[in-house]
């Protein structure tokens, strides 16, 4: 493929490319509220393995969706308890990431062939264009080789994924720290990553 086209805005014009490029397999790069994102169509398999493939990233390691409401969360997670609810309307839009059981249509590929998934609405002005856009959740991670530091700025990582991506959209320099992770079992929160979100916060 040709080096990935790079804008710096997102008007309908790059909004219908990025459409376009999601429907075909394809990936794209955008900023969040955390670290910019590497992603994908969540339903279709062979975007994913292009994802795991474009980091180098092992299959034994799930990857999370990003989305921007509650209705396109429930296209990929079983069930929002009452807690789960309290959670999401405190804290979505952020720098929070639930783990949910997922839905069984959701592909294994994508959760490690765990019965969970990931699922977070950043805000971020750019990246919430794009996913309100797009009528799936997008599969997303860190724009990184696996093992090495996230991306805050295209500078960053624009040489190792250019030619693995059909489109960047440059939103300046991120934070440098992921969303935190959490998991909620009997009314407790269990933390699987600390991140932006400070827990004490939500304890």
């Amino acid at each position: 493929m040709s080096s990935a086209r790079v804008y710096n805005y997102i008007d309908e014009q790059v909004l219908d490319e990025i459409i376009d490029v999601l429907n075909n397999d394809g990936l794209i790069i955008f900023p969040t509220d955390t670290v910019y994102g590497i992603a994908c169509n969540s339903f279709s398999d062979k975007a994913i393995k292009k994802l795991y493939e474009a980091k180098n990233r092992s299959f034994d390691k799930p990857i999370g969706v990003l989305t921007d409401s509650i209705s396109k969360i429930k296209l990929v997670v079983d069930e929002i308890n009452s807690y789960e609810k309290k959670l999401i309307d405190k804290y979505f839009p952020g720098e929070l990431t639930i783990v949910f059981n997922k839905k069984d249509i959701v592909s294994d590929i994508l959760t490690s062939n765990k019965k969970t998934i990931g699922v977070r609405i950043p805000n971020n002005e750019t990246a919430l264009k794009i996913l309100k856009a797009y009528p799936y959740p997008l599969a997303t991670t860190s724009v990184n080789l696996s093992g090495c530091k996230e991306g805050t700025k295209v500078e960053d990582f624009i040489n190792e994924f250019k030619n693995k991506v059909y489109i960047i959209i440059d939103g300046g320099k991120s934070k440098d720290i992921p969303s935190t992770i959490i998991r909620v079992e009997n009314n407790k929160i269990n933390i699987i990553r600390n991140g932006t979100l400070k827990i004490k916060e939500l304890l």
